[in-house]
């Protein structure tokens, strides 16, 4: 295998500069005054962003980089940016980390008096990284932001390697109040909200939220089927060609599968019938590189017993609900699902603890703080006939369980506070509770 060159390195980051630098279509993302997040001005720790492909990763370095312009005494050329997705970097290893910098130095004028920001994308796919920042951080002189698709970058061993040095976070693809600043900020005033036109346009944005997604690319281009390509790519590189899959029919049979009964509670034996998959264990392990990729994750049932929740099986939900109308091979549409989907992620978003609780009935989540259940909710598309009781009863009892005065009920549409002895229960519409910081 042929060895990187000086030039190409060059080339390289030249080129990636200028797009770096491109300031169109850009996203402004929350996480960026998210309470775990606000203070990144101050971190000392290399600070690691993981997340999906595509949720727009790259899109907030150059975020981070305007902020830091604008706030701190800075040279123009006081930073560098790579992603190590670059074919022209297949053959870049961690010993050349020290030529990436020598080449750097050389073509920018850098200010050595001053900060030197680094920004490298898809640092995964460079073996022995974590060594090489490790160095580099034992000097004042640098502040590192490195971005990943896989969750290896969370891992225990990737931290040892750090001596603790690490500030993690996931980004996910954007949120309905993400969606609405994009589409038309002004909606976002909550005294705008309650006029009638207004709430008939975030209903209106809410539906193409829900259709379409909040990856930022679809976002800005409204093209959905992209997310085959996202898809396929995520598979292929994060999953096939890391873990050296051979079966990779099944593992799309898995995909698909799991992406139709997005909510649902999913044994592995159901798993592995439904998709002719033959071993158990095939189907755990793949299910464990989809997480890995951040495309899919579990809510386990609420238990104080951990060999419980270990034995109950878990729901699943997908990183975005467009995956769910692109992807999904059922013959209609589970409103109701792709909701929940929704407010999950929304729950992920915000940082929560969240569990399914199964008993007599069923609660769809129930917020986990730090000692206690702080709070329960249940979410469907309307409240009605056929299924007020269920919904009601399932959340009445989540709520006297964990001996909470309030439950929360998301629908698409409905405002209504249902009071029942002692405990209240609120519904609200979806895309409120959303809008809600």
């Amino acid at each position: 295998m042929s060895k990187i060159t000086g030039e190409i390195i060059k080339r390289v980051i030249s080129e990636q500069r200028q797009n770096f630098l491109n300031t169109a279509g850009q996203i402004e993302r929350d996480i960026l005054t998210h309470p775990d997040f606000s203070h990144w001005r101050a971190l000392k720790e290399i600070i690691v962003i993981t997340g999906v492909r595509r949720s727009g990763k790259s899109f907030l370095l150059r975020l981070i980089w305007q902020k830091i312009q604008a706030t701190v005494p800075v040279a123009p050329d006081n930073f560098l940016y790579v992603n190590f997705d670059d074919e022209k970097m297949i053959n870049f290893k961690s010993a050349d980390f020290d030529l990436l910098l020598e080449t750097f130095y050389e073509i920018f004028k850098v200010n050595h008096h001053q900060n030197i920001f680094l920004f490298f994308d898809e640092i995964q796919n460079i073996s022995g990284w974590e060594k090489f920042l490790n160095r580099l951080q034992e000097s004042d002189k640098f502040k590192i932001f490195v971005t990943g698709s896989n969750a290896t970058l969370l891992s225990k061993e990737i931290s040892s390697a750090l001596t603790g040095r690490n500030f993690s976070l996931t980004l996910y693809p954007l949120s309905f109040r993400e969606f609405v600043n994009f589409k038309n900020k002004k909606l976002l005033d909550t005294r705008a909200r309650h006029l009638t036109e207004n709430r008939a346009q975030l209903k209106k944005l809410f539906n193409g939220y829900s259709e379409n997604g909040g990856f930022p690319e679809i976002v800005l281009n409204g093209y959905r089927p992209l997310l085959q390509e996202y898809l396929k790519n995520i598979i292929y590189r994060d999953i096939v060609l890391r873990r050296r899959i051979r079966h990779e029919f099944n593992l799309r049979e898995i995909v698909a599968f799991v992406v139709s009964n997005i909510g649902v509670v999913l044994s592995l034996d159901n798993i592995a019938k439904m998709t002719g998959t033959k071993n158990l264990m095939t189907v755990k392990n793949y299910l464990g590189y989809l997480e890995d990729s951040f495309l899919f994750f579990n809510l386990p049932r609420h238990s104080y017993s951990i060999k419980q929740q270990i034995y109950n099986p878990d729901k699943i939900f997908t990183v975005d609900p467009g995956l769910y109308h692109e992807v999904s091979t059922a013959s209609s549409t589970n409103d109701g699902r792709l909701l929940e989907n929704i407010v999950f992620l929304e729950l992920k978003r915000r940082s929560q603890t969240i569990f399914y609780f199964k008993e007599n009935n069923e609660c769809d989540f129930v917020i986990q703080g730090k000692n206690k259940v702080m709070s329960a909710m249940q979410v469907t598309k309307s409240l009605d006939l056929s299924n007020r009781d269920r919904e009601i009863n399932g959340l009445l009892e989540a709520v006297k369980k964990f001996n909470l005065k309030n439950g929360l009920i998301l629908t698409m549409d409905q405002s209504e506070v249902i009071k029942i002895k002692n405990q209240k229960i609120t519904a609200m519409p979806i895309w409120q509770w959303l809008l809600e910081k």
